[in-house]
C-alpha cells in the first residue's frame, strides 16, 4: 500500500488526489486532536483549571499544529503566510470551533459533574461536527493555489475577468 508521502500519478492515491489530501487532512486533524485533548486533560486534571478556560487553552494549543501541518503537508503551501487568505480565515474557523466546543464543554460540565472524559468527548465531538466543512473550505478556498484561482477567471485570449459571467460571453 502506498504511503501518503508517495502518492504519485501511478498510484491509486495519485489518480485520486482528493483522497490523498483527505487522508492527510485526517492525519493533521488527528495531530490537532492529540494536542488539544492532551492539553485539556492536563488543564483539568493536573492544573485543576475550570472547564471553560481549560477548553479555550486546549483549542488554541491544538489549532497551531493543525494549521501548520495542513498548510505544509496537506495543501503543499510553502513560503510566506498570507494573513488575509490563510491565517485570518483559518483562525476564524478555529474560533467558530472554539465557540461551539466551549458551549458543549460548559453544558457537559454542568450536566455530568465536570467528568474529564465527558468534557474531552464534548470538545472532540464539537470539532467532529465541523470537520467535513472545514476540509472543503480549506481545500476550495484557503489553500487553493493562486494559479488555479486565476485560471478560473481567464478567457481564451489570456485576459482575466473577475466577475461572475463566463469569460466567453460579452458583458451587457
Amino acid at each position: 500500500m502506498p504511503s501518503l508521502a508517495d502518492a504519485g500519478p501511478d498510484t491509486a492515491l495519485g489518480r485520486r488526489p482528493w483522497i490523498a489530501k483527505l487522508a492527510k487532512y485526517s492525519a493533521a486533524s488527528l495531530a490537532g486532536v492529540v494536542s488539544s485533548t492532551s492539553t485539556l486533560f492536563l488543564m483539568l486534571e493536573v492544573f485543576d483549571v475550570a472547564p471553560v478556560p481549560a477548553n479555550i487553552t486546549a483549542v488554541t494549543v491544538g489549532a497551531v499544529p493543525n494549521y501548520l501541518i495542513n498548510r505544509a503537508w496537506t495543501f503543499n503551501k510553502r513560503g510566506a503566510h498570507s494573513f488575509t487568505r490563510e491565517v485570518l480565515p483559518f483562525w476564524g474557523m478555529a474560533i467558530l470551533g472554539l465557540i461551539i466546543s466551549t458551549f458543549a464543554v460548559a453544558w457537559a460540565a454542568g450536566r455530568y459533574d465536570e467528568n474529564t472524559f465527558i468534557l474531552m468527548i464534548a470538545n472532540v465531538g464539537s470539532f467532529g461536527l465541523l470537520w467535513v466543512g472545514r476540509f472543503f473550505i480549506l481545500d476550495r478556498l484557503l489553500f487553493k493555489p493562486l494559479a488555479d484561482i486565476l485560471e478560473e477567471h481567464e478567457d481564451a485570449e489570456g485576459h482575466f475577468h473577475l466577475h461572475t459571467e463566463p469569460a466567453d460571453e460579452p458583458s451587457r
